[in-house]
């Protein structure tokens, strides 16, 4: 559990996510939940709840649903929490914008280049939700009402 730390300060921001979040924002580790965190938590409180394990955006609306959160944006986080470099808004226009333009297969891959095609035709292909279901990055924000 974080909060976000006024401009100015000696910690850097490592989390984009939290960049589009108010000042005071409660940032929640899934994989580490205190038992009592539902009583620590304050009315009109910004929360942000990440998980890394795959198939978390059942895992995260169930645990906002238990912290009555009201649930105001999900993020995919590509490739890891620890090191993202994408935040796709998990809806249907942001992932298919991310499939169809942003993801390529890099340059100088020799031997699988086929393969990596292959599987990114496959993954333009499927249903869009398929992403943030699979994908294991994500971040969910929202609000204790």
């Amino acid at each position: 559990m974080s909060f976000a730390e006024p401009a100015g300060s000696s910690r850097l921001a490592t989390s984009p996510w939290m960049t589009l979040c108010p000042l005071g924002t409660l940032e929640i580790d899934a994989r580490a939940i205190d038992d009592d965190l539902s009583d620590q938590l304050k009315p009109d409180l910004p929360v942000v709840l990440i998980d890394q394990r795959p198939f978390s955006r059942r895992r995260l609306r169930r645990l906002a649903r238990e912290l009555a959160i009201a649930v105001e944006r999900e993020f995919i986080v590509l490739p890891t929490l620890g090191r993202p470099i994408v935040l796709i808004d998990d809806t249907e226009a942001a992932v298919r914008h991310f499939w169809t333009t942003i993801a390529t297969v890099p340059p100088g891959l020799a031997l699988s280049a086929v393969p990596a095609s292959a599987l990114l035709s496959l993954a333009r292909r499927l249903p869009w939700s398929w992403t943030g279901a699979a994908a294991p990055g994500r971040a969910l924000v929202g609000r204790r009402p």
